[in-house]
């Protein structure tokens, strides 16, 4: 992390923070500290994640009390040291404070026979099916984490960039959660796109419920809605207008009545491409097509036939106008 952006604080805030018990000026500074680096918003999460599954973990198997402690002593004094701020804390306070390091400590040894599994898909799209039957399409350049197995009362995955497709095997009693650059999706049986590009997420319903928050709000969508989490991390709801997000699953793209600015980005995304329009008066150009299995240079031939206009290559970029 650059110096600039760093800035130490301590976990006692941050659970005074989650528990809604700091004050304005606590909030602010905690606040601060969060837009600094998105491994901030991270560790907030990692907090927020300890915290709700303490609350409802439950132990199948013993564990040996003076291995996981000894264990737990050896990770706390590997964390870099922080000054202590002594506060005066409720009982709610030291009971979410115990919770965090018991919780912790379980979901540290629970990783250690429930090995966490980074996918990864480079140049080609990935199909991935987890251990409660989910189906995962990775798009291209995207990476996924989650567990070998689901335990607890939850199945939690973390899209840690690019795009992916979710078709959610159905259990009322795991609810599935993806969290992605601080914007938390909730689902039980359903199927969705997400889309994390440079901390922006996109979620678009096709099937079921999906919840979408994050830590400015929360906002429910159902079949055809789309939500944007913008630069200010607020959430923006809106029905989506194209179906060209599934690209990398149909491989084709649908035009109905679609701008060129439209087109233009999506093709931009799905062939690395640097097309530009050279003409405003272009932007909003209707096209009504659909473009399957064919090559970047065919469907720019059918753009330019349909508008009257022309393809020009200057270096890497491609100018219609």
């Amino acid at each position: 992390m650059d110096g600039t952006n760093y800035m130490e604080m301590n976990d006692d805030l941050l659970i005074t923070y989650l528990l809604g018990e700091a004050s304005a000026e606590e909030v602010a500074e905690v606040d601060k500290w969060l837009a600094l680096d998105i491994a901030n918003q991270q560790r907030l999460q990692q907090f927020r994640t300890i915290w709700e599954t303490s609350k409802t973990m439950q132990f199948t198997e013993p564990l040996d009390a003076q291995a996981s402690l000894y264990a737990l002593k050896q990770k706390i004094a590997a964390r870099p040291k922080v000054v202590r701020i002594q506060r005066n804390f409720t009982w709610l306070k030291v009971a979410a404070t115990l919770l965090l390091i018991c919780g912790g400590a379980w979901l540290y040894f629970a990783r250690i026979f429930n090995k966490e599994i980074l996918t990864a898909s480079v140049n080609e799209v990935k199909v991935d099916t987890l251990s409660d039957g989910s189906v995962i399409t990775l798009n291209r350049h995207s990476i996924l984490q989650y567990p070998q197995r689901f335990n607890g009362n939850q199945r939690v995955v973390s899209l840690k960039e690019g795009e992916a497709f979710f078709k959610i095997s159905p259990n009322k009693a795991k609810p599935f959660i993806i969290n992605t650059s601080g914007t938390v999706i909730k689902v039980v049986g359903t199927s969705f796109n997400v889309k994390n590009k440079h901390g922006r997420v996109e979620v678009i319903v096709e099937t079921g419920i999906v919840q979408v928050s994050n830590r400015e709000g929360s906002v429910t969508l159902t079949p055809g809605d789309k939500v944007l989490v913008g630069d200010n991390s607020n959430l923006v709801k809106e029905q989506n207008p194209d179906k060209l997000y599934t690209y990398y699953r149909s491989k084709e793209f649908v035009a109905d009545n679609t701008p060129l600015w439209r087109m233009v980005e999506v093709l931009n995304e799905a062939y690395d491409s640097h097309i530009i329009i050279g003409r405003k008066e272009l932007n909003n150009q209707l096209l009504n097509t659909t473009f399957k299995n064919e090559s970047l240079d065919d469907i720019l031939q059918v753009i330019s036939r349909t508008f009257k206009i022309t393809v020009e290559t200057n270096g890497k970029q491609i100018i219609l106008k």
